[in-house]
């Protein structure tokens, strides 16, 4: 998983497992996505989260103190910062942008998929929560729609890096949503590359969507380059030992988090 990635860097410091993107380190852009042993579950509030969260912000050679979190809501509210906000303040908000240095952009996931934007140029960063609803609500590509309106990013400049989360591979879906994704996503005329027919379970038609590929359609159809849209390729159910993953861990998921920042 880690070993033969030409995207990543696996980091294990002081015992805090995480990985990086090369191409972001190239750029000298902190930033990171931690792995299961790193207790980042925001939900909880608890001193053990609150520590590791000092921790992994100590290890980037960060201010704790400069991290803004939205509370993920599963919306395509896409906040611009500039200036530090409470979590209470960014409730029903799922992406942040930010031109900002001393701000630390920071999402979670277990599963759903999590976007490091950047564009160099005009030195803009973002970070969005994107489960299979803020994909069919087109999160990813509002984020770009106003880092372009916003900051005058150019599409063409702009990164995207895409975190560890569920593929195709396991992401099983009923005939409701697998309509929805048609009815949403069928202007591409590609539907049949990102919805496969899987087998009856307990009397009900299974799909197989791959929203990973959706995303990338979308980006790539707005302006990004093919080149830019990095993908580290990791399927977090297929590497829920090392990945948090909902789908596999019930009720007793944890959160990774990723951090970003100027």
């Amino acid at each position: 998983m880690f070993e033969n990635n030409k995207e990543i860097i696996y980091q294990n410091k002081n015992g805090f497992e995480y990985i990086q993107f090369k191409k972001l380190l190239d750029f000298k852009v902190k930033h990171a996505y931690t792995l299961k042993n790193v207790n980042t579950n925001y939900r909880a509030n608890s001193p053990e989260e609150k520590e590791s969260y000092q921790k992994i912000f100590k290890i980037l050679d960060l201010d704790v103190n400069t991290m803004v979190k939205p509370l993920q809501r599963h919306t395509s509210t896409v906040k611009c910062i500039d200036k530090i906000i409470p979590v209470s303040e960014l409730n029903n908000v799922d992406g942040l942008i930010t031109d900002k240095e001393g701000i630390a952009l920071s999402t979670t996931n277990a599963d759903c998929i999590l976007f490091l934007f950047y564009d160099p140029l005009k030195k803009v960063i973002a970070n969005v929560h994107s489960g299979w609803r803020g994909t069919f609500q087109k999160i990813a590509e509002k984020t770009v729609v106003k880092m372009i309106n916003y900051y005058k990013c150019n599409p063409q400049n702009i990164y995207c890096f895409i975190c560890p989360s569920i593929r195709k591979c396991h992401f099983e879906v009923d005939e409701d949503v697998k309509d929805l994704c048609e009815e949403i996503f069928g202007y591409t005329g590609r539907t049949n590359e990102f919805i496969e027919k899987e087998e009856i379970k307990d009397n009900k038609q299974k799909y197989m969507i791959d929203t990973i590929l959706i995303n990338q359609i979308m980006l790539k159809g707005i302006g990004l380059k093919e080149e830019n849209i990095i993908d580290c390729e990791i399927c977090s159910v297929c590497n829920s030992d090392k990945i948090n993953s909902y789908r596999i861990d019930g009720e007793n998921y944890k959160l990774a988090t990723a951090i970003i920042s100027l």
